[in-house]
């Protein structure tokens, strides 16, 4: 077993509780069996008003590592308490932990690894497996890998994140947690952002994302679960369709006020004294990026919901910019421009009178395979102040 920060970076295990006295201790043991040891475990309460805190109390007692437990003063919910715990943080990885799953014993020795392996790697998650209350299995989390093994930065698709359980990353992004509390969340309107989405979004403008297709987690399923998912399978023939058919006017509308978010965020973080120069201008990338795509998902809007020569003026334009073009640096692509013109331009008012409503996602827009990546954006990250 290797002491916490042996030969490699220190990893603070952070954890938001709120009444998870059911599942709790187990979680807490697969921690205390890690065959890497953090170097410390935060732990946030939310007020809870069962037995949580005595029962991580209990185990601090006996933890083979230190245990900070902290009773909030005020309510935040999970995604505040989460960055709260955050904050409190001393490692130089972080890593979210959920109060009811149950983790590999490898899971922090595997997670480590992938960032010793390059020092541009700001952030690592990994596959998991469902389970029931019981922990017995029902299916992967990720029946497929949902992204590269390897994402350089600004290559991912640009609504792409991970869900906090399966996520690590390196305490040089703790300063953009002073941005997180006016950013909303992509997927959920009047909602604050999650802060996995959060994290994600940040390590994926400036740094190199890694993958590994492993189950290092099971994700417990069972009647208390702040966010769930049923079992996980790929989408049918059916449920393709049924997403291309949907009316995605408003999503469009929606997704350009957040690229305006998102490119604001990133011009914010350029300015960030503790970062290297090369993640301050990668942030102004990233920034470039995110603000060219507001006008062009205004024009998809445009071409799904306006009158017939607005579409047809909104889909041309839409072309000529590139939209479409796998020489942008990020596109919707060919596919989406036959959708575009056969359910927009032609058929738009029959999609938004019978087309059901759309969910808050764009699974077209992605990287452009011909853009070349500027020598600033892959220079490799220096070490920079927590």
């Amino acid at each position: 077993m290797t002491e916490a920060g042996e030969n490699g970076p220190r990893i603070s295990v952070v954890m938001a509780t709120y009444n998870g006295a059911t599942h709790i201790r187990e979680q807490l043991d697969s921690l205390a069996a890690q065959t890497c040891l953090p170097a410390e475990l935060v732990v946030t309460d939310d007020g809870s008003t069962d037995a949580t805190l005595d029962i991580v109390a209990d185990f601090a007692r006996t933890a083979p590592f230190p245990v900070q437990i902290h009773r909030n003063a005020k309510r935040f919910g999970y995604k505040g308490n989460f960055m709260h715990a955050v904050s409190l943080s001393s490692g130089d990885l972080i890593s979210f932990c959920d109060q009811d799953d149950f983790w590999k014993s490898d899971n922090l020795e595997r997670v480590r690894q992938a960032f010793m392996n390059d020092p541009d790697v700001l952030m690592v998650f990994h596959n998991a497996h469902l389970v029931n209350e019981g922990r017995a299995p029902i299916s992967p989390f990720y029946a497929t890998p949902p992204v590269p093994p390897v994402s350089r930065p600004l290559t991912l698709q640009p609504w792409c994140f991970s869900y906090g359980f399966m996520q690590t990353f390196r305490a040089d992004l703790k300063p953009a947690g002073a941005l997180w509390a006016r950013m909303g969340d992509h997927y959920n309107p009047g909602k604050e952002m999650g802060h996995d989405l959060f994290f994600f979004l940040v390590a994926s403008g400036v740094g190199t994302i890694v993958y590994l297709d492993e189950e290092l987690t099971e994700y417990r399923l069972h009647g208390g679960n702040t966010v769930g998912s049923g079992k996980r399978t790929k989408p049918t023939f059916v449920d393709r369709w049924r997403y291309r058919l949907e009316d995605r006017a408003d999503t469009y509308r929606y997704l350009a006020r957040m690229t305006a978010q998102d490119s604001r965020m990133f011009a914010d973080l350029a300015q960030t004294p503790s970062w290297s120069e090369t993640m301050r201008n990668r942030a102004r990338v990233a920034a470039e990026a995110w603000r060219g795509l507001e006008p062009l998902y205004l024009l998809r809007a445009e071409v799904c919901s306006g009158t017939l020569p607005r579409r047809i003026a909104a889909f041309v334009q839409l072309v000529r910019e590139g939209g479409y073009s796998e020489r942008s640096f990020w596109t919707f692509g060919n596919r989406a421009m036959y959708k575009d013109f056969a359910l927009g331009v032609v058929l738009a008012p029959l999609v938004r009178r019978f087309g059901r409503e759309s969910s808050r996602t764009d699974r077209a827009c992605h990287r452009g395979s011909a853009h070349d990546v500027p020598v600033s954006q892959v220079a490799p990250v220096q070490a920079v102040a927590a």
